[in-house]
C-alpha cells in the first residue's frame, strides 16, 4: 500500500529554498554540462552596464531548462555588503512573465553576452509578484566569501529606476530585494499531517508536503539551469530544499545563490527533481511545484552565497523502519536520514504517515509499539529498546508518533553519539478504553481497606507494605512499599498517578548516561506512579516504584496521607 500523500496539495511545496534574480535580453549563453560541466567564467561585475542585455537558465516544467532574457537595470555598489554588489535585472520568459520571479528559481544561471557567468537569480523584490531580481555575482558564489543578509536595501535612485521598469512604486521598491523564505519540503507527507502535528523543536511548521518521482534522476539532467534539491531525508519521507543548478565543474555543483541552514560544511543528499509546474500567488511570490528524485551526489558546503557539492557518491544514509500491522495486514516503510539533525523530524513523518497509509484514516485507536535503535557513543557500540503502550480518541496515527522522534532528539544533539538505525514496530486495534484510577486500598489483617484523606495508609518502618489501586471498574493492580527504617514516626503521603505521556520531553536528559537511564526505567502508559513520601524536620524519606503493565493506559491520580510506625 502507498504511503498517504496530499493529493490537493501533493507537491506544494517543493518551492523550497528560494531566492531570486533579474536578467535582460540577448542571446543565449552555452550552459555548463552534464558530468564534468564546463567550468564557468566569472563576468567582472565591474564591466556590468546599465541596459545591458543578459540571458539565463531555469527549469519551469520537467527537468528541461528553458531560456529567459533581460536587462541589466544597475548595480548597487556594496548593496550586499562591502565588497558585494547587487545586480539589478528585469527578467522576462513566458513564465516569468506569467509569474514572476519564483520560489525555487534560486541559483537559476544568469550570462552575458560572450557565454560568462555573470551570477544567480537569488533575490527579488520584497512587494508581490515582480520580474525584478537580484543576482548574486558568481565571483562571490564561486569563492563563498562574505555574509550575505536577508534584505538588501535599495538606494532611492535605484528604486526610482525599477519604479519606471516596473509596476512598483518608489516606496515599495525601497523596501528592497529579499532572499525569498525557505520552507522545507516534505515528500510522502499529507499537508493533514504538517498541520495536525503537536509542537516539537525539531518540528518545521513551514513544512509543506511534496511529491514522489516515479523515475529515477539522471545526472544528465544535472546541468546549469536545472534541478537540484538538497535532501536531508529519502524513502517514504524526502524532506529537503529545491532550488536550481547555478554551474558545473569538474563533476561538481553550485546552486542557490543563498544556504540552505547556513551550515557551512556539512551533509545533505544531492537529488534532482522534476517540476511540474509553476504555481502563481496572488498574495505572495509564486512558487515551483515538483517532484523529488533519486539521491546523485552529496552536498558537503552550506554557505551564504550558495550551496556545493559532488555528483557520483551519495551520502551514508540512518535508516529509520515503521512496520505497522492493523487487523491482519502491514506495513513497513522505510526513510533513509542524510541530515541528522533532520533524524527526529523525518521519524515523526515516517511513523505517523506509515499508519496513515496502513489505516487508510486519521482516526481513533490503540496500540502496543516496541522500538529497537543502535548507534555508538565515543565509538562504543550501544543498543537501546523500549516499547509503549497508546490509546488516542482522536487519531492514534499522530499519538504513537512522538516517543522514538523525542528520544532521537535528545540522541542526535548529542555530539559523541551517532545513530546508526532506527526500527519500530506498532500493532494497532480499534480499543481506545483506558483505565482510571479510582481509589487506593491496603491490605490489613487480610482484608482490603479503603486508603482516604480520613484514614490514611498505616505502615511500618522497615516492613513492606501491601497496596493496591482500584479503577473506575472494579478491577485492581497490586503493588508493595518497602518503608524505610529512617521513616519511622514520619508523617508522609502516597502519589499515585497513571502513566508518564511523553517520557523523553521532561529536562535533565543531557548526556547519553541520563539518556540511557531514562529508557532502562521508563514507566510505560500502562503503568501507574508511585512516590511514597516521609517528611523529616531536615530530610524527606523518597521511594519511588511502579506497578506492573496493564495492558491498557492508566489516567487518574490520588494523594492520600501514610502515618510510619
Amino acid at each position: 500500500m502507498k504511503s498517504s500523500i496530499s493529493r490537493a496539495r501533493a507537491a506544494v511545496a517543493t518551492a523550497v529554498t528560494t531566492g531570486l534574480c533579474l536578467a535582460g535580453t540577448t542571446v543565449l549563453a552555452t550552459p555548463s554540462q552534464a558530468a564534468t560541466g564546463t567550468c564557468d567564467t566569472a563576468y567582472p561585475v565591474a564591466n556590468i552596464t546599465k541596459g545591458q542585455s543578459v540571458t539565463g537558465l531555469t527549469v519551469d516544467s520537467g527537468v528541461t531548462p528553458s531560456p529567459f532574457t533581460g536587462t541589466v537595470l544597475g548595480v548597487i555598489t556594496d548593496g550586499v555588503e562591502p565588497g558585494v554588489d547587487l545586480v539589478m535585472a528585469q527578467l522576462s520568459s513566458p513564465a516569468i512573465d506569467d509569474a514572476g520571479i519564483w520560489a525555487g528559481m534560486s541559483g537559476s544561471p544568469v550570462y552575458a553576452e560572450d557565454g560568462s557567468l555573470i551570477g544567480a537569480v537569488s533575490y527579488t523584490l520584497a512587494w508581490g509578484q515582480t520580474p525584478i531580481a537580484g543576482i548574486t555575482p558568481w565571483e562571490d558564489m564561486d569563492k563563498y566569501a562574505g555574509q550575505l543578509p536577508q534584505t538588501v536595501r535599495v538606494p532611492t535612485e535605484s528604486a526610482h529606476l525599477i519604479a519606471r521598469s516596473s509596476s512598483l512604486t518608489s516606496t515599495q521598491a525601497e523596501e528592497g530585494f529579499r532572499e525569498l523564505a525557505a520552507p522545507v519540503v516534505a515528500a510522502g507527507v499529507s499537508q493533514r499531517t504538517v498541520d495536525g502535528a503537536r509542537t516539537r523543536p525539531y518540528l518545521s511548521k513551514s513544512v509543506s508536503a511534496a511529491g514522489h518521482t516515479a523515475t529515477e534522476s539522471s545526472p544528465l539532467d544535472m546541468i546549469a539551469g536545472g534541478n537540484m534539491v538538497a535532501t536531508m531525508s529519502t524513502g517514504d519521507i524526502t524532506i529537503g530544499g529545491l532550488g536550481t543548478i547555478t554551474s558545473v565543474c569538474n563533476d561538481r555543483l553550485v546552486g542557490f545563490g543563498h544556504p540552505m541552514n547556513f551550515l557551512g560544511q556539512t551533509t545533505y543528499g544531492l537529488a534532482g527533481a522534476d517540476t511540474l509546474y509553476v504555481q502563481k500567488d496572488p498574495l505572495g511570490s509564486s512558487f515551483k511545484v515538483a517532484n523529488v528524485g533519486t539521491l546523485l551526489g552529496t552536498i558537503d558546503q552550506d554557505r551564504m552565497t550558495g550551496v556545493s557539492g559532488p555528483l557520483g557518491t551519495v551520502p551514508a544514509s540512518m535508516p529509520i523502519t515503521s512496520t505497522v500491522a492493523y487487523q491482519g495486514d502491514s506495513r513497513t516503510g522505510e526513510t533513509d536520514v542524510q541530515f541528522r539533525d533532520a533524524a527526529a523530524e523525518a521519524a515523526y513523518y515516517e511513523l505517523a504517515t506509515n499508519h496513515q497509509a496502513l489505516l487508510d484514516s486519521y482516526g481513533p485507536g490503540g496500540e502496543q509499539q516496541t522500538w529497537t535503535i543502535t548507534g555508538d557513543v565515543a565509538g562504543e557500540p550501544f543498543t537501546l529498546t523500549g516499547g509503549n503502550v497508546y490509546a488516542d480518541k482522536y487519531s492514534i496515527a499522530d499519538g504513537a508518533s512522538y516517543d522514538v522522534p523525542d528520544l532521537l532528539y535528545l540522541l542526535t544533539r548529542l555530539k559523541s553519539v551517532t545513530v546508526d538505525s532506527v526500527d519500530v514496530h506498532s500493532d494497532v486495534n480499534d480499543n481506545t478504553s483506558r483505565l482510571k484510577i479510582d481509589g487506593v486500598q491496603q491490605r490489613r489483617a487480610g482484608s482490603w481497606v479503603n486508603v482516604t484523606r480520613r484514614h490514611p495508609a498505616l505502615v511500618r518502618a522497615g516492613r513492606t507494605a501491601k497496596l493496591r489501586l482500584v479503577f473506575t471498574n472494579g478491577k485492581t493492580r497490586r503493588f508493595q512499599i518497602a518503608v524505610p527504617a529512617k521513616a519511622r514516626g514520619l508523617d508522609g503521603e502516597i502519589d499515585v498517578s497513571g502513566g508518564y505521556p511523553y517520557p523523553f520531553e521532561r529536562g535533565g536528559l543531557g548526556s547519553f548516561a541520563k539518556i540511557e537511564n531514562a529508557v532502562h526505567n521508563l514507566v510505560r502508559n500502562d503503568q501507574a506512579q508511585i512516590q511514597f513520601l516521609a517528611f523529616g524536620k531536615r530530610h524527606v524519606v523518597r521511594v519511588r516504584t511502579t506497578t506492573a503493565p496493564a495492558g491498557k493506559v492508566l489516567t487518574g491520580s490520588r494523594y492520600l496521607p501514610v502515618v510510619v510506625r
